[in-house]
């Protein structure tokens, strides 16, 4: 069976496992699952081309829910000539989808890098790329960036505009900082549900002119690791060992899953991306997008 089950904490590293799979092809069918349906899906899958030519249908935001289970009829006869690819948030290795396509199929779960794998990915993308970084630009960028790889390599692209050498100077001169604790502050309190403590966090988030664009990266992957531990109803060490990371980190995510309904997480995490694109588009004030997304989820 030509298909793949794809989770992943990193949209980077998602990328690049998809472009291993594809391999270079061309005729590449992209869905937003978001803005589609499960029909619609099935018949890009099921339709054979007059030259019967190979395509691969990439489907992003894919959910395993009910209404999914349309796609089991096709998965037992699938087309021969379609490579498709479900790309999930979390895999819930409890539903017959994922069972069908581990039996025939490729499961892959993408996690968290480990500190050594962060910094050898980090240094890969350099010398692929032709960028000259040494180590403790390195380091300092996953100081700054709080080892988030996407932000990691977002920050190498932006500061290798301006110097094509990357050193420890020119990161603090043109990267840009997270403030670890009052950026945890405040996503904690956000994913908490404590909005009174939300707004005193924020003003002071503003007021030290703390860069949105990775703060929403840093939000989503806690809604992520909370949608995952509300699905997969298990022990916070079985958990954590498939996410690939702390199961502290589980224990208080799965205490802030009770304060949702699956539906409510996969509707923050759909404004999030939302948010994201408005950012990085719209030329309108980031903290008046930021506020205008909490008003959503209060």
């Amino acid at each position: 069976m030509n298909t793949y089950l794809i989770s992943s904490v990193s949209l980077r590293l998602l990328a690049d496992e998809i472009k291993k799979i594809t391999d270079g092809k061309t005729n590449i069918i992209n869905i937003n699952y978001d803005e589609s349906n499960i029909d619609n899906v099935i018949d890009e899958c099921a339709y054979f081309s007059l030259l019967n030519e190979e395509k691969i249908v990439i489907v992003k935001n894919f959910k395993l829910n009910a209404e999914a289970k349309k796609i089991e009829k096709y998965l037992d006869n699938p087309n021969p000539n379609t490579l498709l690819i479900l790309v999930v948030d979390s895999i819930d290795k409890r539903s017959t989808i994922y069972k069908k396509i581990k039996d025939k199929g490729h499961i892959i779960e993408i996690n968290e890098l480990k500190p050594n794998e962060l910094s050898s990915k980090i240094n890969n993308y350099c010398k692929t790329n032709n960028i000259q970084i040494d180590y403790l630009a390195v380091n300092k960028l996953i100081e700054y960036n709080i080892s988030n790889y996407d932000l990691i390599l977002n920050d190498i692209d932006k500061i290798f505009i301006i110097n094509n050498k990357i050193t420890e100077e020119v990161v603090e001169e043109y990267g840009s900082k997270i403030n670890g604790e009052d950026t945890f502050s405040l996503s904690d309190a956000i994913t908490s549900k404590d909005f009174k403590k939300v707004k005193e966090l924020l003003d002071n988030f503003i007021t030290e002119k703390q860069e949105v664009i990775p703060f929403v990266a840093l939000l989503a992957n806690q809604y992520r690791i909370i949608y995952a531990t509300k699905n997969l109803q298990e022990s916070n060490e079985l958990i954590a060992k498939k996410l690939g990371i702390h199961p502290y980190r589980v224990k208080i995510a799965k205490d802030k899953s009770y304060l949702y309904s699956k539906e409510e997480i996969l509707n923050i995490l759909l404004w999030l991306c939302d948010l994201d694109k408005e950012l990085k588009s719209l030329n309108v004030n980031q903290y008046t997008l930021l506020k205008n997304f909490l008003i959503k989820i209060i």
